[in-house]
């Protein structure tokens, strides 16, 4: 991480280390335009997780070159595949294919507010290795809690990972949608989610 100078303020030295939270960057629209001052404290504040009280202490040609790094993490990526597997904090995670994965997860996805809580997505399309969604236990309880693995993801999944994911997720559902061997309530629960995706209902 590049520390800013004159204050202790960490920034992200590489695009893998932004988060899923850092997605408003990305997504708010008055970040892709030409940004004053106050909305680039508000940027440089969302991508460091630093306070605007102090970003306001720090020079301005040096705000400016700090600003320049966080927008330059973007420029070099390209969406690709998602991986099949990923690895967090020492424990496996699969992709899940949504062609084949069971009815509950169409329910779960139709069912989940993936523009406000995106994190939701990954939680949803990444499952502990070797199982099987919706498994439940003894007690009929989920086994693996998606919203455990949410807030797992939200902390450490890679912000490419995740976009990945979500191109990868648009284009499945766009298939399985046009797929007319796909009944009528998988083809609503995709649509409902992919609406969600861009704030539509």
């Amino acid at each position: 991480m590049a520390i800013l100078k004159y204050i202790n303020i960490k920034a992200p030295k590489t695009l893998n280390d932004l988060r899923i939270r850092h997605l408003k960057s990305l997504t708010d629209e008055k970040f892709q335009k030409d940004m004053d001052l106050k909305t680039i404290i508000e940027f440089i504040s969302l991508i460091t997780e630093a306070k605007r009280n102090d970003l306001n202490k720090v020079n301005i040609s040096e705000l400016r070159k700090v600003h320049e790094h966080c927008i330059g993490l973007f420029k070099d990526f390209k969406l690709a595949e998602p991986r099949k597997e990923i690895s967090i904090l020492n424990k496996d995670y699969v992709l899940v294919d949504p062609s084949k994965v069971g009815i509950g997860w169409h329910i779960d996805i139709s069912n989940s507010d993936l523009q406000n809580d995106p994190s939701r997505l990954a939680s949803l399309m990444y499952i502990e290795k070797d199982t099987i969604y919706g498994e439940l236990d003894e007690n009929l309880n989920m086994k693996y809690s998606n919203q455990e693995r949410a807030k797992l993801f939200e902390e450490h999944l890679p912000l490419p990972d995740y976009l990945n994911l979500v191109s990868f997720f648009l284009r499945q559902s766009i298939e399985l949608m046009s797929n007319y061997m796909v009944n009528k309530k998988t083809r609503i629960s995709l649509l409902r989610a992919v609406r969600g995706l861009f704030g539509r209902n």
